[in-house]
């Protein structure tokens, strides 16, 4: 199979193909979408939408058509979208993306449930659970040396972020222990 250049491929295209990866939708469901769920910090505008549905379709990741009993074209993965997709499903996970990416990471789990199986999704929660690890110790090491240095409302903003890391690795780890012990219907 021929590999796909995802330097080419944004957050947003990953997005718009775990969307349509559940789904085919048109460009107005997808920017629907965007507006009324929890993916909504991705730019719902026309002028965002569109150019990346394109350039999906360029790529050979998605294809549109007129689906049986619809008025509409919609817009549907390949398989080669579905292997894009799925390869950026298993990207290893870095300290940087628990630093600055977190969102992005819990988007690619809920897109995991129907591309990778319970070990994979297992893995994936692992990979996250270590590097939440990882970054919530330098996060407190910092705080320990530097708190005094900073004003009351910023000690207090970083304990925020400290806080909000140590329930992302709760939930992490309860994610992990429902995915183990989750029976396959």
């Amino acid at each position: 199979m021929k590999k796909t250049n995802t330097s080419k491929i944004t957050s947003l295209d990953y997005a718009i193909l775990g969307l349509i990866h559940q789904e085919p939708l048109s460009g107005y469901g997808i920017r629907k979408q965007f507006e009324t769920t929890a993916i909504g910090n991705y730019g719902s505008s026309p002028g965002a939408v569109y150019p990346a549905l394109d350039r999906l379709q360029k790529l050979g990741l998605v294809v549109k058509s007129l689906l049986e009993n619809q008025k509409k074209e919609k817009f549907s993965c390949t398989p080669k979208g579905i292997e894009t997709l799925k390869n950026w499903l298993l990207l290893p996970i870095e300290i940087n993306d628990v630093a600055k990416n977190i969102d992005e990471i819990l988007l690619k789990f809920a897109f995991t449930d129907k591309l990778l199986g319970k070990d994979q999704k297992i893995e994936f929660l692992k990979s996250f659970q270590k590097q939440l690890e990882n970054y919530l110790r330098e996060l407190k090491e910092f705080h320990q040396k530097e708190a005094a240095k900073l004003p009351l409302n910023g000690r207090l903003a970083f304990k925020h972020g400290i806080i909000s890391y140590t329930a992302t690795l709760k939930w992490c780890k309860s994610a992990a222990n429902s995915i183990r012990n989750h029976q396959e219907k």
